[in-house]
């Protein structure tokens, strides 16, 4: 065998390699360390020389090179869903009642509230759930778009933004006392089709600082917030909708734990990898990164509806996410 096929044997057996450990620390250690948390947001880019290696490893002819195999069943179990068409069912489900769900992080700093209202506008929803809204701009979205949602949930002025959910049905909210649940998690019941349906609102906890103990601690966080908001909805037999801002990946513990209970909307409805964050490009540390890097922005539902369509809308030109639309139809509700 030629140096040059050595050199390609070689560059494909440690790619495989590396890959593989990867997928084994993710298995076996999830988010636990702070930098394995970090890599697991951004592991679908692991995979961009998979092509070359594919590649290389047709040109060195060799048995061992086909040890790719590996990278491309792990890239085939993490993400071939996100490929695939959007699922189907029983065109029994067409008949039934349908809303269109919205999840839109508008970013506190942002004051005029007129793209947020033509980003709304656009998506035709019939639920919207805010996060980082500031009593400024749902003020003005109120005169703007107010009489299309007249049921709202209210702002309260201990947050200085806040999660808040907007419907064209009315709507009664379950609240807690605590700041940091008010501020970051809203959960209400909706009159819908004659029957009552549960949305819940949900602002993950952010990173605010790149350093380890505090990479570790935003993980933990964002798990015993989510553990909180789970904890409200046990036994609760009505029809579930879950929409927010979650800070995680599709890779990252949140979501795992969410898709073991809930179905993930656009991974249903939708085509792609549906990443929401960051809207634009931008730098970190002087290095430049493109937009649309991760997606963190989700929508879930339990096994009562099914997604008839989902997608990522356009942006607004103002915030630093674009929001999740999803068209969920209603298949069956359990009688009491």
């Amino acid at each position: 065998m030629s140096s040059d096929r050595r050199l390609a044997l070689f560059v494909v057996l440690l790619y495989t390699a590396l890959l593989s450990g990867w997928y084994v620390a993710y298995l076996l250690i999830g988010d636990g360390f702070w930098l394995l948390g970090l890599v697991n947001a951004f592991a679908v880019y692991l995979f961009t020389p998979l092509p070359l290696i594919i590649g290389l490893a047709a040109l060195v002819r060799q048995r061992l090179a086909w040890l790719v195999v590996i990278p491309v069943c792990i890239f085939l179990v993490l993400f071939g869903p996100d490929l695939l068409p959007p699922s189907l069912v029983a065109s029994a489900g067409a008949g039934e009642p349908a809303l269109t769900v919205m999840t839109y992080n508008v970013l506190y700093t942002v004051t005029d509230a007129a793209p947020i209202a033509a980003s709304i506008n656009r998506a035709g929803a019939d639920i919207i759930a805010f996060q980082e809204l500031t009593p400024y701009v749902a003020r003005r979205l109120e005169h703007q778009i107010g009489e299309l949602y007249p049921y709202r949930t209210p702002m309260y002025s201990d947050c200085v933004a806040q999660v808040a959910i907007w419907s064209r049905y009315p709507l009664t909210v379950e609240g807690s006392g605590e700041k940091d649940v008010l501020c970051r998690v809203m959960s209400v019941r909706v009159s819908f089709a004659g029957q009552e349906i549960r949305v819940i609102g949900m602002h993950a906890w952010p990173f605010t600082e790149i350093d380890p103990a505090h990479v570790e601690q935003s993980f933990r966080w964002r798990e015993e917030q989510l553990a909180g908001v789970l904890g409200m909805v046990e036994g609760k037999p009505e029809p579930l909708i879950l929409l927010g801002d979650l800070n995680s990946t599709p890779l990252h513990e949140v979501y795992r734990t969410l898709a073991t209970h809930f179905t993930d909307a656009f991974r249903e409805g939708g085509w792609g990898l549906g990443h929401t964050f960051p809207a634009t490009p931008g730098r970190f540390w002087g290095i430049p990164y493109p937009a649309r890097l991760v997606r963190i922005d989700h929508i879930f539902h339990s096994d009562h509806w099914w997604a008839e369509s989902a997608w990522v809308g356009e942006w607004d030109g103002c915030s630093d996410h674009l929001p999740v639309v999803a068209r969920l139809r209603l298949l069956a509700l359990e009688q009491p």
